[in-house]
């Protein structure tokens, strides 16, 4: 008994591997692979604004903002967001509203599979070879993020060089306050 639940177990587990194996990971956004233009995308998707970032708090230089009636396979999310770098699409984010989370939750799993990490409270990961996907579930608002691993290697190389600079910075003397004899 205990070698047929133990095969069984291990049936399922090779089952759940095996159906991981074959889950799909973002190419970019609908029709528009990754490494496309800025151009291009705005060619093939409605868009409001475009314009720069900043690196440190974003993906890539560059982000540009869809209409707000674009659709994620069945979702229509409160905003989605496309990130370039050196004009090559990156990454895109987007904005839900909590009150479509089982049917965008459904839609990712079709999509992607089941998550490849799952994190305390609402927060799930799908990592793949050149791709990332995360779900973040908020009183708010739901995010999904997916974002090429160039990019993460890129942001992370530059926030090594900016700690590196900001550790070989020379530090400024403070400055003499009232009341501290620094006449």
């Amino acid at each position: 008994m205990k070698a047929k639940l133990a095969a069984g177990a291990l049936y399922a587990a090779l089952l759940a591997v095996a159906a991981f194996a074959y889950a799909d990971e973002p190419n970019g956004f609908r029709d528009v692979p990754w490494g496309t233009s800025e151009e291009t995308l705005r060619l093939r998707i409605p868009t409001q604004s475009c314009g720069e970032v900043d690196g440190t708090v974003e993906f890539g230089t560059r982000r540009c903002r869809a209409r707000n009636d674009i659709r994620f396979v069945t979702v229509t999310p409160a905003a989605v967001f496309f990130y370039f770098r050196n004009d090559m699409l990156v990454a895109w984010r987007l904005t839900s509203y909590p009150r479509l989370r089982a049917t965008l939750a459904k839609t990712l799993i079709q999509q992607y599979g089941q998550p490849s990490v799952v994190y305390k409270g609402e927060h799930v990961a799908w990592k793949g070879g050149t791709s990332d996907v995360d779900f973040v579930g908020g009183a708010g608002s739901d995010v999904v993020e997916a974002v090429t691993k160039a990019e993460l290697v890129t942001r992370e190389a530059e926030r090594e060089e900016r700690a590196r600079r900001a550790a070989s910075a020379p530090s400024r003397p403070a400055s003499a306050t009232p009341g501290s004899g620094g006449r």
